[in-house]
């Protein structure tokens, strides 16, 4: 019985805790949060234990007592669940750096691609470490090998992008940015994206012939990739084959006529 009276009281006060999150009819929502933070400090005095003190945490945070959040955040053990809240308590502040570094440590590969892509926006060099910070890390770990693929493409991307920005070093970056794109498809030899990526980057580094090897392989995996067609089509404008272009151009145009690589075929073949 005492037993079941503190599993009850522990849901209970757990309910309190996210009654915010609960739907408005729902019995945890006519709880009070208040009432749930200070049934886990009760808790935490007499039984302390990092659940205890990560629920507390997460209290805090959601009143935005930040101080309150940080304190029970540092007496978690080092774990990704720890980096995460720590993460959150620096994003709540406004200091993004050090959430990021956070994030990083939590592997938590969403808030590190929406800082990339808000980065890469002004500031190119910046969105690229932290990328490259990330892809080490799950390197490091070795526990999450489609996050890893996703980071090397998206260090493939950056780099082509600071290819653009940058006239004099450009062919190192795009050199830099197919390695990027290779690795990624190392990790993911069947994923679309990532092959379309790399035969792209063979056509800016002015190697037509290599490129549709991973048009090809797209095309393998999925026979209905306008992309992929296009890819084909602009290679073969390269070589100097006019009819075989025009023909990925209508394959290209038969599955997706808003492909922008389509476009981009379709300019050259005016």
């Amino acid at each position: 019985m005492a037993l079941a009276f503190g599993l009850g009281f522990v849901q209970a006060a757990s309910d309190a805790v996210f009654s915010r999150a609960a739907a408005p009819v729902s019995i945890p929502a006519r709880i009070s949060a208040a009432w749930g933070a200070s049934a886990y400090a009760a808790i935490e005095r007499i039984a302390p234990a990092p659940y205890v003190a990560a629920m507390l945490a997460a209290a805090a945070l959601d009143r935005h007592n930040l101080p309150l959040a940080q304190t029970y955040a540092q007496k978690l053990p080092e774990s990704p669940a720890r980096a995460e809240l720590l993460g959150e308590i620096a994003q709540a502040r406004g200091d993004q750096a050090e959430a990021s570094r956070y994030f990083v440590g939590a592997n938590d590969v969403f808030a590190i691609r929406r800082e990339v892509n808000r980065l890469a926006s002004h500031d190119l060099a910046g969105a690229y470490e932290l990328e490259l910070t990330l892809k080490n890390r799950l390197e490091r770990t070795a526990t999450h090998p489609d996050a890893l693929a996703d980071a090397y493409w998206g260090l493939g991307r950056l780099a082509t992008q600071r290819g653009y920005m940058d006239p004099p070093h450009r062919r190192a970056w795009f050199e830099e940015g197919m390695r990027d794109y290779a690795a990624a498809v190392k990790l993911a030899p069947l994923a679309e994206r990532y092959l379309i990526a790399a035969g792209i980057q063979e056509l800016n580094l002015d190697e037509p012939a290599r490129a549709p090897a991973f048009f090809k392989r797209a095309v393998d995996g999925n026979p209905a990739s306008a992309d992929a067609y296009a890819g084909l089509g602009v290679a073969a404008f390269r070589l100097g084959d006019l009819a075989s272009a025009r023909q990925y151009e209508r394959l290209s145009w038969s599955y997706d006529p808003r492909s922008h690589f389509l476009h981009t075929l379709q300019a050259l073949l005016k």
